[in-house]
């Protein structure tokens, strides 16, 4: 067994584990030499990956590894909740639905839902965004944390069409208004000859779930901005609502 595929067995087991499991134990469901175990988790925990037991010597999985299955759950809950709502969006307002993230410094695309008609935007699930341009990259931007935004508007912003923010004292007051008016619009930023609309999801603290958006051709959409508003609104009401539901009775 290469040592990846046993560093990938042992985290496995590690996480189908309720509380913390020895390293004899760990050898015999993965079949690798106790000494093996020992240098590999001796690796994990120095990197936070593990952790260890200071009176068992057991061992768990750290705070690092949790964190990134729990934001991949919680991904997977926003999805699971949000995609019979984006398909009611789309059939009303005969536009792309898409639901975004932040992923780093971008934005990347959970989910996807497209009217039946020969003119689409492009955009698949698992595309990334970039924060500085389109309506939903730029909802991310402005509901992020200081230092997230600070770190774009002090690098380089490329521009995908003539109409693109580049300027950072441009994009520092593009982001003051969307802050304000809780929507961000973009036309021909990202693709020449579309145009978006999009809202920031919260939690019940303030924090930024994620953006939900139409897009579709400019034509489309600018003369209709103030009823997609409206219907994003909605939209987004509703999905936290479910989310919020979903927890409690999780809790319960």
């Amino acid at each position: 067994m290469s040592l990846p595929a046993k560093v990938m067995a042992l985290i496995e087991v590690l996480l189908e584990t309720d509380g913390n499991i020895g390293i004899r134990e760990l050898a015999a469901k993965t079949d690798i030499s106790k000494s093996s175990v020992q240098r590999i988790l001796d690796s994990l925990e120095e990197n936070g990956w593990v952790s260890q037991d200071g009176k068992t010597h057991s061992y768990r999985i750290g705070f690092k590894l949790l964190s990134m299955t729990n934001s991949w759950r919680l991904r997977l809950e926003l999805t699971r909740h949000s995609h019979d709502e984006m398909i009611r969006l789309c059939d009303e307002s005969r536009q792309t639905i898409l639901l975004l993230v932040l992923d780093g410094y971008r934005g990347i695309c959970l989910d996807k839902v497209e009217p039946e008609r020969t003119i689409k935007l492009v955009a698949e699930m698992g595309k990334v965004f970039p924060l500085h341009a389109a309506a939903c990259g730029k909802i991310l931007l402005a509901f992020a944390n200081p230092g997230l935004q600070h770190h774009i508007l002090g690098s380089p912003l490329d521009a995908y069409t003539p109409l693109t923010i580049t300027d950072p004292d441009k994009l520092s007051a593009e982001i003051e208004k969307i802050r304000g008016e809780k929507k961000a619009i973009s036309v021909e930023e990202m693709t020449l000859g579309a145009a978006e609309i999009a809202v920031p999801l919260f939690n019940a603290d303030g924090s930024l779930i994620a953006a939900l958006s139409i897009a579709g051709p400019k034509f489309d959409v600018e003369p209709k901005l103030a009823l997609f508003e409206s219907l994003l609104r909605s939209s987004a009401d509703a999905i936290v609502k479910r989310l919020t539901n979903n927890r409690k009775n999780s809790v319960d």
